[in-house]
């Protein structure tokens, strides 16, 4: 089983606690662009691991884009913990293919139970809640959850811009604090345009807000 966690000492905790529980664990760090996506794919076909654990806090918008984008990407038995209770969030990740969502509370035996159903072909969560959620995803609308799937698509570099411009940041001031010419945050911008199908910067910016804002909810 892979396990990828954003921190190492949470990646390190669980491997420790699945190994006692007779799980076979190869750790991995969380991919953070498409040429690491790359390299994680090669890691898991060498390993032939079967089930794949994710350990991300979603309501953390860099964590849930990576998370939408690992599961996207890697066609395996995907399960995610996470202390997020939102339902959107969850929806989307189980309409990216992830078999269940487990929440950070639940603790280690639950953790064990859903896993090894998942490895067994089963899913990893109640199937009412499973419905619930994508439930939730479904009623975001066609449109918004192509915006949302397009802006998880964008490369960490233009996320970084597009929330530095919701903030209010100049193009100048986006280019001093990631040590580049103006030129080039402007070629930067005019891809997240291209990618988002959008005519200006303002647009580019409310596209970012209406597709990563997502209402919170209690799940589960």
């Amino acid at each position: 089983m892979v396990v990828v966690a954003e921190g190492h000492l949470v990646g390190e905790a669980i491997e420790v606690a699945l190994s006692a529980r007779d799980f076979e664990i190869v750790r991995m760090a969380s991919p953070r662009s498409r040429q690491e996506l790359m390299e994680a794919r090669r890691e898991i076909s060498r390993v032939r691991a079967g089930v794949g654990l994710v350990v991300a806090e979603i309501d953390d918008l860099a964590q849930w884009r990576d998370t939408l984008a690992l599961i996207e990407s890697i066609q395996m038995r995907w399960l995610v913990v996470t202390g997020s209770r939102n339902p959107a969030r969850w929806g989307a990740l189980v309409a990216a293919g992830c078999q269940g969502i487990v929440p950070m509370s639940a603790g280690l035996d639950v953790l064990t139970r859903t896993l090894w159903a998942v490895a067994r072909g089963g899913l990893g969560m109640p199937k009412a809640t499973r419905e619930e959620v994508l439930g939730e995803w479904e009623r975001l609308g066609s449109s918004r959850r192509s915006l949302i799937l397009r802006i998880s698509a964008l490369s960490p570099r233009e996320w970084a811009v597009l929330e530095m411009l919701k903030e209010g940041l100049s193009i100048k001031a986006i280019a001093e604090a990631g040590g580049v010419s103006e030129g080039t945050v402007r070629s930067q911008v005019r891809a997240i345009r291209q990618k988002l199908n959008v005519k200006s910067q303002l647009a580019a910016v409310a596209a970012y807000q209406q597709a990563t804002e997502l209402n919170y909810s209690k799940t589960g």
